[in-house]
């Protein structure tokens, strides 16, 4: 499997969606999908290298960032943000702070059960040796582990920075999560007042419910709406 749709993988795994779902939600084949998890192409026998449209969809629907897809696939140079040059001393360095009385193995549990993505001891140890350069992708789940920005690995820091970089973390967290809110609160605000009405009403809880279960069985609203029509056909028929 490449590093790409190891990627590809974590990230689904993240989100609980099988790998029907996450196709539907991008508009691409299952089969597709599937060969770029793989990340080769069982025709060919070649890697797979999804076109950048194609991660920007990727990207879309997981919710990921675009530019770290297009590093890991290789568009876009690791370093490319100017005065930028990753040092792996710096890094064992930060690691090592974040790391703290931590064994490498508790770490790498660690990691897993913060943000749900697999980053393994084996592969953490060749860091600290300096065998390998961990990759963009990594680099943003170790971001979302530490609470910490992406300029955090390219410095030497401290007790003190890194609780620093924590609470800007935090707070810029806050702000988008105020920012989602916003989003919802306006989407809500533009639907008609009867659909309002109809979604805050907890009696109809169960009607949404199954007006999502069709959606996640792929029946389409059109359908519904021959059901429906069929049903109280049939009823009206008998009274």
């Amino acid at each position: 499997m490449s590093d790409l749709g190891d990627l590809f993988r974590q990230i689904r795994i993240k989100k609980n969606w099988s790998l029907r779902k996450a196709a539907n939600k991008m508009g691409i084949s299952y089969s597709y999908l599937c060969i770029l998890e793989k990340g080769v192409d069982p025709r060919t026998g070649k890697a797979t290298n999804p076109r950048p449209e194609t991660l920007k969809i990727i990207s879309e629907t997981y919710n990921y960032p675009y530019e770290e897809l297009m590093k890991t696939a290789g568009y876009l140079d690791k370093d490319s943000d100017k005065g930028k040059v990753f040092n792996l001393a710096v890094f064992e360095s930060n690691i090592n702070l974040i790391k703290g009385d931590m064994s490498i193995e508790k770490l790498s549990e660690d990691i897993y059960i913060k943000t749900g993505y697999h980053i393994k001891a084996s592969q953490i140890r060749s860091y600290l040796n300096g065998d390998i350069e961990p990759f963009p992708g990594t680099l943003n789940i170790l971001c979302k582990y530490a609470e910490v920005s992406m300029d955090f690995w390219y410095r030497y820091n401290t007790p003190e920075t890194l609780e620093e970089e924590r609470i800007k973390y935090r707070s810029n967290l806050d702000k988008q999560t105020i920012e989602e809110s916003n989003k919802d609160f306006v989407l809500f605000n533009k639907l008609r007042k009867d659909v309002k009405d109809f979604v805050i009403s907890e009696e109809n809880l169960p009607y949404i419910e199954a007006a999502m279960e069709a959606q996640k069985s792929n029946i389409s609203p059109d359908t519904l709406k021959i059901l429906i029509s069929t049903i109280v056909g049939e009823r009206d028929s008998t009274e």
